[in-house]
């Protein structure tokens, strides 16, 4: 699985959640640190003694007791054998983006959840999104509040790798789903087709093939992949795109974009470049696409 490790830009282990420092927190961003594993899941692999190791909710702008708010889960890619969760990038990422969004006004308030493993071999081993939404919820009733919706986006290995991860997002019956520059393995595919029978919306916005497509390619990170042989296995064809596109150009190829009959799973292959890097910068430019799409600010003049 080296061709992932690059990509990061039953058992309870409870402790009392960690609200961050006075001196760390920044206007409009509060973290609730804690700890939790899977039910019968390896305990060794969700280890978080240290709090900097642990899950996050990150309350996003205003967030006011009392009121409810959507959730995103957002799920980390394969980090490096032994890496402890506090250096992965990816949470940094996203909470910068998100941040971003909602202090322009271009996003609502949200609730960000970062959950994390520690890689020995497999993705997010035994991780069940079913008892991570119910830990959530447990979470935010502790801090009066109540999530409207759930949203599951991920990056890298965090689908179609082999593990749990996205490859069940269904069963928490999300809102809508992003598959960011994931693999393309089966589990990707059988569950944008689970997406699609349950007619939850979907959107994969890819740039690089990382792993897990059969036959596996000569070159990892390939820009030059085409993402049709992947799109078409999972029911989608060529179509017009949508009248908004990332902020980034689209790649010259035929499944740009591409959706099924009903326009339920839709798909976007974005050009941020080639290797390591495109992969890497196609997470932000792919977030802030998805949030603006499911979470304007209603009070924002569109």
């Amino acid at each position: 699985m080296n061709r992932v490790r690059g990509a990061l830009i039953g058992a309870l282990i409870l402790v009392c959640p960690r609200l961050a420092s006075p001196d760390s927190p920044k206007p409009g961003l509060r973290v609730v640190h804690f700890a939790w594993a899977p039910p019968g899941a390896n305990p060794a692999l969700y280890e978080m003694n240290d709090p900097d190791d642990q899950h996050r909710m990150v309350l996003i702008g205003n967030v006011t007791s009392g009121h409810r708010y959507p959730v995103v889960v957002a799920m980390h890619g394969q980090p490096k054998r032994g890496e402890p969760p506090r250096s992965y990038a990816f949470g940094r990422t996203v909470i910068e983006v998100a941040r971003g969004l909602v202090e322009r006004g271009e996003v609502r308030p949200f609730v960000l959840a970062l959950p994390v493993f520690r890689f020995q071999g497999t993705n997010w081993p035994g991780f069940d999104l079913v008892s991570f939404r119910d830990k959530l919820g447990a979470l935010l009733a502790a801090e009066h509040l109540e999530a409207s919706a759930y949203y599951v986006v991920g990056h890298s290995g965090a689908a179609g790798c082999g593990g749990d991860g996205m490859n069940r997002a269904h069963r928490i019956e999300p809102a809508a789903v992003g598959f960011f520059d994931t693999c393309l393995g089966a589990g990707w595919r059988d569950e944008v087709r689970a997406l699609r029978k349950a007619r939850i919306p979907t959107w994969m916005l890819h740039s690089v093939e990382t792993a897990g497509f059969q036959p596996r390619q000569a070159e990892e990170y390939l820009a030059t992949f085409d993402f049709g042989r992947a799109y078409a296995e999972a029911g989608l064809a060529p179509g017009a795109c949508p009248d908004r596109l990332p902020e980034q150009a689209l790649r010259q190829q035929p499944f740009r974009c591409a959706s099924d009959k009903e326009g339920i799973t839709r798909a976007l292959v974005v050009d941020t470049g080639s290797g390591e890097q495109a992969h890497n910068a196609l997470l932000p430019v792919a977030l802030a696409y998805f949030l603006r799409e499911y979470l304007p600010d209603a009070t924002r003049d569109h």
